[in-house]
């Protein structure tokens, strides 16, 4: 057996309440990561295509009322009665031209989605296996050094007694 070169007993006690501490630290920073990393999937995959849908909403209303309104303008009887359409034909255009965009911004969000939930995963997996560190290893190097001070402390409290 070899033997330990043990001089400061309240430093390894010191190094054991730091593990504690360390690790303790670390489960909080994980914790953080995941709510962070969890807001950012619900973000991609919540937040953005509800925001799409609703402009999309928004614009076939938009796109119906301009071509209401076209509508309108062109229903007069006679050609002479008929004001002009120029503005009303501009805004339909304008209409469908934004609903075409958030269609697009639909297909966009939806592959973010799918990708940011992709590396979001991605993200998890490593992010557990560190947890593991402050969750279990450290506590556990923790409890083993409180268990072999409590040894030294005994073996130095026989050191000390006359024989």
């Amino acid at each position: 057996m070899s033997a330990s070169n043990v001089r400061s007993i309240e430093s390894l006690e010191i190094f054991q309440t730091s593990l504690l501490r360390l690790a303790s630290d670390w489960d909080k920073t994980f914790q953080e990561i995941r709510m962070v990393i969890q807001r950012a999937d619900s973000y991609f995959s919540s937040d953005v295509p509800a925001y799409w849908r609703r402009q999309r909403q928004l614009a076939d209303r938009e796109l119906s009322e301009a071509k209401d309104n076209l509508s309108t303008k062109r229903s007069a009887a006679r050609a002479s009665d008929r004001p002009a359409a120029t503005e009303a034909v501009k805004r339909v255009h304008m209409a469908e031209k934004r609903v075409r965009t958030c269609d697009a911004k639909q297909r966009e969000a939806k592959q973010w989605a799918l990708e940011m939930s992709k590396q979001c995963g991605d993200l998890l997996g490593p992010l557990a296996d560190a947890a593991e560190h402050s969750e279990v290893i450290l506590p556990a190097a923790a409890k083993e050094l409180s268990t072999l001070i409590d040894q030294l402390k005994t073996y130095a409290e026989k050191g000390k007694r006359p024989s």
